[in-house]
Parts: C-alpha cells; sequence; structure tokens
C-alpha cells in the first residue's frame, strides 16, 4: 500500500508540473487571458524549467585556435522574433547568433561573426529597430555596424581608457552615452559634431567620425558631489571608472551613472549652456566606511525601478522617484561579485533580475519577492561575466564565461 500511495503522488506531482508548464505555454501564445480566464502561473514556478544542453553551448576560439572569452551579450528587441544574440569576446569579434537554431554543424549558416575593434569588445547594444548595433571596446572605441551588412556605420572617438558601457537613448536613436575607465560619461549625437572619416578596422571604406556634445569628467572622484569620511586615505592611483550611464526614461538631459572607487550611483542635470549637476546620489558604504563600487545597471521597462550590482555581493532595487531612499537588498550568501566585467539584466516582464557572478552559476531573483533565495543555474565552469534575457519572451536568456564559451537557456519541460 505505501509503494501504490507513493506511485500515485508522484504521478499526481508530474501532472501538476505539466499543467503549470502547459499554462505558461499557453500565456505565451493567448496572452494572460485564455478562454476569459485569468491565467495566474507563479513566477518562482517558472524558473526550474530553464535549461542549456550541449547543443546549446558555443566555443570561442582565436584564429591560431587558443581558447578565447566572450565577455558580453544582448538580445535583439524582435528580429527572427526576438531569436538573435549580439555576444563579444576579447578577440574584437561580434558573432550573431540565430537561439531558435542549436550549435549542430548543418545549422552553421544562421550563425555569423566578424570583427569590429583590434582588442576586447567590452559592450554590445542593439538599436530600438534591430538595424544597427553599438560596440564598445578596450580600444577607446565606440562603433555603430549595420546588422545586414555587417559594416561599419560610425565611430565616436574621444575616451582615454576602456570604454565600459555604451547605451542607446529609449526613444531618440540619435542620442547615445557612454561611460568609461577614464573616468568620464559622454553623450553623443549623430545630428551633430561630425569630423571626417578615418578608417575602419578592416582598412576597407571609412565610415564617418563624431565627437561628443557633452563630456562630463571626474563624473565618480571620491568626494565629488558626495560626502565622504575617509578621502584622506584615497590613493591618487585609483582608478575612478565610470562603470554605467544610462539616459533616464524619456529624458535627453537627464543620465543616471555608476562608479567603481566612489561607491555611488548618481543622476545629473546635462543640459546645455550650464554646468553637469549630481542631482540625487546615493553611496553603497560599509560600517567601516569602505566604499563598495557598482558593476553595472538597468532599468526596468516601466522605467520606474533601477537595478544596480554592487561589489558588496548584492543587486539593489531603486525608485526612481526618490534615489536617496533606502533600496531593496538582493543577496545570497553564494552570490559573489568579483570583478567590474560582471552584468546583470532583467526579463521582459520584469519579474525577475538576473546576474553573472564570480563562482560560475548564475543567479536569478523574483523581484516582486525579494527576500525568496535566489535560483542558481549551474553549467558553466568559471566566471560568468555577461547575461542578457530575451526582450522578446521571458522564454530564454544567454551566458558568456570565462570557460570560452557562451550558452543559450531555454525554457522547457522534461520529466
Amino acid at each position: 500500500m505505501t509503494d501504490t500511495s507513493s506511485q500515485l503522488k508522484k504521478k499526481q506531482a508530474v501532472v501538476s508540473d505539466l499543467t503549470i508548464h502547459r499554462a505558461i505555454k499557453l500565456r505565451s501564445l493567448k496572452g494572460d487571458r485564455s478562454f476569459g480566464r485569468k491565467i495566474k502561473v507563479s513566477p518562482h514556478k517558472i524558473l526550474p524549467l530553464f535549461k542549456s544542453t550541449s547543443h546549446d553551448v558555443y566555443q570561442f576560439v582565436f584564429p591560431d585556435s587558443e581558447f578565447c572569452t566572450p565577455f558580453c551579450c544582448d538580445f535583439a528587441h524582435s528580429a527572427h522574433e526576438g531569436h538573435l544574440v549580439a555576444i563579444g569576446d576579447e578577440e574584437g569579434r561580434l558573432s550573431l547568433l540565430r537561439t531558435d537554431k542549436d550549435n549542430h554543424i548543418h545549422h552553421s549558416q544562421y550563425h555569423h561573426s566578424f570583427y569590429c575593434h583590434r582588442h576586447g569588445i567590452s559592450d554590445v547594444k542593439w538599436s530600438q529597430d534591430d538595424t544597427m548595433l553599438l560596440t564598445a571596446s578596450h580600444d577607446r572605441l565606440v562603433r555603430l555596424w549595420d546588422t545586414e551588412t555587417r559594416s561599419s556605420l560610425a565611430d565616436f572617438v574621444g575616451h582615454d581608457d576602456v570604454v565600459k558601457s555604451v547605451n542607446w537613448h529609449p526613444y531618440n536613436e540619435h542620442l547615445l552615452v557612454t561611460g568609461s575607465k577614464d573616468g568620464s560619461f559622454r553623450i553623443w549625437d549623430t545630428r551633430f559634431n561630425q569630423k571626417p572619416a578615418m578608417d575602419s578596422v578592416e582598412d576597407g571604406p571609412s565610415a564617418p567620425v563624431y565627437n561628443c556634445i557633452t563630456a562630463i569628467s571626474n563624473a565618480h572622484d571620491y568626494g565629488q558631489n558626495t560626502k565622504t569620511t575617509r578621502t584622506s586615505h584615497v590613493e591618487p592611483n585609483i582608478i575612478r571608472s565610470v562603470t554605467c550611464a544610462l539616459f533616464v526614461n524619456r529624458e535627453e538631459t537627464k543620465v543616471i551613472s555608476s562608479g567603481s572607487a566612489d561607491g555611488s550611483i548618481k543622476l545629473w542635470d546635462i543640459r546645455t549652456c550650464r554646468s553637469a549637476q549630481a542631482l540625487e546620489s546615493t553611496v553603497f558604504e560599509s560600517e567601516g566606511g569602505r566604499r563598495y563600487g557598482v558593476t553595472d545597471l538597468k532599468m526596468d521597462r516601466s522605467g520606474t525601478r533601477l537595478l544596480s550590482a554592487c561589489k558588496d555581493n548584492s543587486i539593489y532595487m531603486h525608485y526612481l522617484v526618490d534615489l536617496t531612499k533606502p533600496a531593496t537588498r538582493l543577496t545570497d550568501p553564494e552570490f559573489k561579485l568579483g570583478g567590474f566585467d560582471i552584468r546583470i539584466s532583467i526579463s521582459a516582464d520584469d519579474h525577475f533580475v538576473m546576474a553573472g557572478s564570480d563562482d560560475k552559476d548564475i543567479f536569478v531573483w523574483e523581484l516582486d519577492a525579494p527576500k525568496r533565495q535566489p535560483f542558481r543555474y549551474e553549467g558553466h565552469t568559471r566566471k560568468v561575466t555577461g547575461v542578457s534575457w530575451s526582450k522578446f519572451t521571458t522564454h530564454q536568456f544567454a551566458s558568456c564565461s570565462e570557460d570560452f564559451t557562451a550558452r543559450i537557456w531555454n525554457f522547457g519541460y522534461s520529466d
């Protein structure tokens, strides 16, 4: 009788999981209502259903067959129904992978790579219409690419060190903002400040060259526009990088930036004909006065919540109505942010935030249940740096690792 009862419970559990799976699939096809009834699926039930098989792993190598590290990734918005991801690596190449196809040799025509820079790519971002890509690099350049012809459209020149981040304005395709290890963030406008063309990376046809329209230097110097009790102990050779810079929603004169040394996030007013001002700031500081740098920033689709990855091994959720208010902390004893190259990503439905980590796993938290233990995805064998959730669906995401691979993770059920 005991065995029969146990088998019955197992069958009931499988049926329950299948019901959840079918409901999620139905929601993805029909929206959140089907046959007049509201479909409710607990978000944390979705997370265990993502898998990355050996067919979803892509190995990166140099031309001499030595292993190469993919650094960053970003999904297209709607091209190929969102099944297209761009991955930048340390060789300066950009790979475009069709994520509805696996790594089988018969699908090789769906995956393409081309050279963009002479040094590693540190960030990549798709335009809203998926016709263009921006790449930032260790060679201090930002480049604009035509995704169809894979040709260079423009170069953005002026940073004095590695460009850490590049982001489009969400509604104005002419505007972009960059953050750099040189301590500045810069605003660029493709309608202004065009210079004579320079040679492309392939020494082929030249592309237009742009100077920035606004440059904010020393944006995150220790003690700059924020109070500190330990400025006298800061060594002069500390690198004060701007790790990320974003436009605020529809605003063209407000930017949010994060720093590596001062441990702060700042909201800037960058209106022309006046000096840039930090309107609000928040500082991540321990009881002993140590400041923790911020590695990445992401904003949710509503433009109300800002997520930051902090070197105190935490993700923080801020509300943009008042950046100075205490943020909600998401963390875990096993979660480690070991470097400023680790990124975060928010799911298309704004339910989850994902982060790479120094311990080879991917961590995902439910934003509406921040105290709940994060779900961990195992598969990589070394530090995970770049992560990107699909912008088209919650059913797919990608990750990059120092194990020289990129992985595609797909939603699916298996018993």
